[in-house]
């Protein structure tokens, strides 16, 4: 009986936090206008600044596995990066912002830098902080 208490205790308090509490962030863009489609999936590239081999695939499979088209994931320019942060590419902050709740990064942790060039919305890098967001958890 107890157990059966229990059980039906745990499964309120889940149902309440993916609910209330920490519901769950769609993938999809927000915003249309010339070049995107509201309802499209945000598009983000995953870069590794941890030096850590292969955690670049666990964020990948995090993301992939939450509807976010990742296109593509290789290292980052530095490898000592200290805290994971998003490069907004597109200044589609909303974007930006989905992708930093859904790794459980702040939002200071963006950075808006423009690029004409850019086919992604964002970037993921990865830093020696990596333990504490969503995908290894």
């Amino acid at each position: 009986m107890l157990a059966a208490a229990s059980v039906v205790i745990l499964l309120g308090w889940q149902f309440i936090s993916r609910m209330w509490v920490k519901p769950p962030v769609s993938s999809t863009r927000e915003r249309s206008d010339m070049l995107v489609k509201a309802g499209e999936h945000i598009q983000v590239n995953i870069l590794n600044g941890s030096g850590v081999a292969n955690i670049a695939r666990t964020f990948t499979d995090f993301l992939r596995a939450r509807q976010f088209d990742v296109v593509e994931m290789t290292n980052y320019k530095e490898k000592n990066v200290e805290h994971t942060f998003i490069i907004d590419q597109v200044s589609d902050t909303v974007a930006a912002q989905k992708i930093a709740y859904a790794l459980g990064i702040s939002p200071m942790r963006i950075t808006h830098e423009p690029d004409s060039n850019a086919f992604v919305d964002a970037a993921v890098v990865i830093g020696k902080d990596y333990l504490t967001t969503s995908p290894m958890k």
